[in-house]
């Protein structure tokens, strides 16, 4: 963990069984509240105890330097539970006469809470799995999931410490999807020291910050604390259980195994093309009941990510004629079938040839980035960063993916979208990826009505309420955070029966497994090249394993 290299000075306010203390972040600089333009008060207000920080200036340097500004925190106990809301900002006269301070224009980005007199060994990880605390080495969560390789993503934006069978947690209530950061380590002294970080959207930065509820408390059970916020979900976002979602098929409520259907690798090589994939559909319709089955088709436009975002089918796949074929034949054997297009990729090819300049994805400095692509695409043993991240809150973008989208839906009936890469989250300066997703999925929605899927790669809190279908199989622990509300399948790169390739995808090969049917995952089945009739037995044992699915759940 980066830190500090000297003593910051935060002044500790005793609340409870907790101290607390406040920083402020610009973009240049950390702050926080003077003590000596601070009041402190504890008081009583209809049988609750609540205790006010009220400040008019704040320090900086670790209290070298001072400046004026403006701050006030409340913390209320709720029975146990202590809420703290807190707000911040600077005046638009504050003196910069400082040498330190000659750019600065004061805008906010984020405020976090120091927290002291909490303990815990372990503590809840992104996959909802405890991990033992390093409180000398330190660690940092981040939430939405993060692109940045130092920290752990979190599907939701809680910490939660164990110390034998008691726990101690830490929930935000806010309603919009911005980032917070959880941050455990040790003080200078060695007492242990939680930080709970909010951060504004980047793009509405100002020379304020105000800080949506963070409720901090002991639990029996994470599951009661889950459910605060699964309420929140369903308040707030309009979130429903899987069987009243309006945005799920009929057909899909029906469905008991997907398909991975590779097509052209991004180097070129042809694992299937589309009148081999009928032709192995309809094996698969000898088998099981072609309505219980989606079909999936990653990479049906061309080499995998290579030509993102042009969806278009590739000729060596067969073309247009060749694609529409197959997708009929599914129809006909009752199946349907779901393309895959990329929620934020774009080959760097084709920037430049579309345009995209401006949709490409910037940091919350202003600066254009490519956040970090760990993928070694041609195996020479090196990242390569062949493809660029584009901002769906861009109109222009946005509006190029919808009318592809269209294109190819109208054009050849096929069932639905499947968006790689959903979980995507970049605090960018000029647009929203979050609201521009959410957008993208409510004009396909519109246009393409109720029978119309829309299929996401991975999940947090937020995107479950648009996306009701995943491929990425739910944490062990805690189901019902996402069993209630949302289905999920096996990965893209889930290996295939015999050597286990996962196919366009770049993890090689695997070990082939049969899914559990009695697990909360879709049963898949990934066919390559020589899947079908090479490693025939292994593929009808995970069509066995899809019925066993459907029994189970009596559907």
């Amino acid at each position: 963990m980066m830190d500090l290299s000297f003593d910051f000075k935060d002044k500790y306010w005793q609340f409870k069984d907790l101290r607390f203390a406040f920083r402020i972040y610009t973009l240049d600089n950390i702050y926080s509240v003077d003590p000596n333009r601070a009041s402190f008060k504890v008081v009583e207000e209809e049988g609750v105890e609540k205790a006010v920080v009220r400040a008019d200036g704040f320090y900086y340097a670790g209290g070298q330097k001072k400046i004026d500004g403006s701050f006030y925190a409340e913390l209320v106990d709720r029975g146990g539970v202590i809420e703290v809301k807190a707000d911040a900002g600077f005046p638009e006269d504050v003196k910069a006469e400082d040498r330190d301070l000659m750019f600065e224009e004061f805008k906010v980005k984020a405020l976090a809470i120091l927290i002291k007199g909490v303990s815990g060994s372990e503590v809840l990880d992104g996959r909802f799995n405890f991990m033992k605390i390093d409180w000398d080495r330190g660690i940092i969560f981040n939430y939405p999931r993060s692109w940045i390789t130092y920290t752990y993503g979190l599907l939701t934006p809680l910490l939660v410490l164990k110390e034998s069978r008691d726990y101690t947690f830490f929930l935000s209530m806010d309603h919009e999807v911005r980032p917070k950061r959880f941050a455990l380590k040790k003080d200078l002294d060695g007492e242990h020291l939680v930080e709970i970080i909010h951060e504004e959207k980047a793009y509405l930065y100002k020379r304020s910050i105000t800080v949506p509820t963070w409720r901090i408390g002991k639990c029996s059970d994470p599951m009661d604390v889950l459910r605060m916020r699964m309420k929140l979900m369903e308040e707030k976002w309009g979130l429903k259980p899987w069987n009243q979602r309006d945005d799920v098929p009929e057909w899909m409520r029906k469905v008991s195994l997907v398909v991975n259907m590779h097509g052209k690798h991004w180097t070129g090589f042809v694992f299937n093309t589309f009148s081999r994939m009928l032709e192995i559909l309809e094996w698969i319709a000898e088998r099981i009941d072609g309505y219980r089955v989606l079909v999936y088709i990653p990479s049906f436009n061309g080499r995998y990510y290579y030509d993102y975002p042009v969806y278009e089918p590739d000729p060596d796949l067969g073309g247009p004629e060749g694609f529409r074929k197959l997708v009929e034949g599914a129809h006909e054997l009752g199946m349907h079938v779901v393309p895959m297009y990329s929620a934020c990729a774009a080959g760097f090819r084709w920037i430049d040839r579309l345009g995209l300049k401006e949709a490409v994805v910037s940091n919350k400095y202003g600066w254009t980035i490519v956040p970090p692509n760990w993928v070694d695409w041609d195996a020479d043993r090196e990242r390569d960063d062949i493809w660029i991240p584009v901002n769906l809150g861009h109109p222009k973008f946005r509006e190029m993916m919808f009318n592809a989208i269209r294109k190819v839906t109208e054009e050849y009936g096929v069932d639905g979208a499947f968006l790689d890469i959903t979980h995507f989250y970049v605090n960018d300066s000029k647009y929203d990826f979050y609201e521009g997703l959410k957008q993208l999925i409510r004009d396909l929605k519109k246009e393409f009505g109720r029978n119309f899927l829309v299929f996401g790669e991975y999940y947090y809190d937020a995107l479950m309420p648009i996306i009701p279908l995943f491929h990425v199989p739910f944490p062990e622990n805690y189901t019902e955070f996402f069993t209630k509300y949302i289905r999920t399948a096996y990965h893209l790169s889930t290996p295939s029966p015999g050597r286990g390739s996962s196919g366009v995808h770049e993890a090689g090969h695997l070990k082939f497994f049969v899914p559990d049917p009695s697990k909360e995952a879709i049963p898949t089945l990934c066919i390559v090249e020589d899947t079908i009739p090479d490693h025939a037995e292994e593929a009808e044992k995970v069509i066995e394993a899809a019925k066993k699915y459907a029994e189970i759940r009596g559907i």
